[in-house]
Parts: C-alpha cells; structure tokens; sequence
C-alpha cells in the first residue's frame, strides 16, 4: 500500500446527524426485499460490530465485479441493482456497500478522490469509496473496494492507516473531495440515468460532483 501523503486529510462528514446515513432512498434502496435478504444471510450468527462490517465488505470486494469492460458494469447505479448484475463501477458498488452497511445499523456514507484518468490525459476522474461510523471507536472508517480488474486488492482495515485503491497526489493536482457524503453525488447519479447508452458513461466520468 502507498504511503499517506505528508498533510493528506480524509474526507469528513458533511453532517453531524448520524440518522442522515442511515436513510433508504431511490439509489441506496435497502429496503427492497433482496438486499435485506442478502444482508440477513451475510449476517446470519455474526453479532460482533467489525465483523459485520468485514463480511458486508468482503462480499461486494470479492462478489461484485467492478470493470468498465461490459456494458452492464457502467449502467448499474441502484444497490438493488448492482446485487443482481453483480457488477458495477466503484460508484455502484459503493452504494451497494451502503445499503447492506445501512440496513445492519451502520451510519454509512460516500467519498471521493479526484485522480487523473490515465484513459484521458489531462484530464481527472472521480473514485468513489465508503466512510462507515463505528461506535466502539466513536469515528468514521474509511473503506475502499479498489477499482477495475487490475486495481490494487484492498483490505478492510478499520483502523488507519486506510486499506484505499491509492492515495491522491497532491503535485498532480489529485485531492479527496472535502465531505463523507450522506448521498452519492447527483452529478454521478444524473449521468448513470441519463447517458444514452454505454460510450456515454465512459465518455463522461465525472471529475467533480458539481
């Protein structure tokens, strides 16, 4: 794992109301029957709170297929969605890591680093990974489920420092977006609803959420 770049600081919460994080919405639906009841199987005979958190983890890590390869991957958003393709884009994944976060209890949100695309030189991208609060530590924990077929293999570290896909290189212009959201960004919401068809969500990635 990269080092933590000298006066790097993760993303903080956007809110201080812990309920925010724990809402079922159009995109991070956990209440729809096939989450709660993968969560519930996921789950089942674990009660200890980092061990519910390192099984939700490792399923979406190991079981959701993140590639920007296949048409199907770059049009899932919904974590309904993405649980029954079984695949998606960090963005996606990230919301179904949410959902299953949420539905056990645990306040989970959205964060995000601006890296350069390497597909689209001179030009930056946003990866999109976890915050969950742990109250045995009264803290959030950073949690990142790496990023396409050759990504770095994270880990679920729940103390720092953070198991992430890679760390933001300041002198590139790379940075982590401010907040853990409480929401995924609407700009990544609207392209995934709203782009035609497949080349337009990979032509237009977003690099800001605004």
């Amino acid at each position: 794992m990269m080092a933590e770049p000298a006066g790097g600081e993760m993303p903080i919460p956007e809110t201080d109301e812990l309920g925010r994080y724990l809402e079922d919405t159009i995109t991070i639906d956990w209440q729809t029957p096939d989450v709660m009841s993968t969560a519930r199987m996921l789950l089942d005979a674990l009660e200890e709170p980092e061990a519910r958190i390192r099984r939700l983890f490792t399923f979406v890590r190991d079981e959701i297929a993140d590639s920007l390869d296949t048409p199907t991957a770059a049009r899932t958003c919904r974590a309904s969605e993405v649980l029954r393709e079984r695949t998606g884009l960090c963005y996606a994944r990230s919301h179904l890591l949410a959902a299953l976060l949420r539905f056990a209890g645990f306040p989970a949100g959205f964060c995000y680093a601006r890296w350069r695309d390497d597909d689209r030189p001179g030009r930056f991208v946003l990866h999109g990974f976890n915050a969950v609060y742990l109250a045995a530590k009264k803290d959030w924990v950073h949690l990142d489920l790496g990023c396409g077929s050759g990504g770095m293999r994270t880990e679920c570290r729940l103390s720092a420092p953070w198991s992430l896909a890679r760390w933001p290189d300041a002198e590139a212009g790379e940075a982590f977006l401010p907040f853990i959201y409480k929401r995924p960004g609407k700009r990544i919401i609207d392209l995934f609803e709203r782009a035609p068809d497949f080349e337009a969500v990979r032509r237009n990635l977003p690099d800001a959420l605004t």
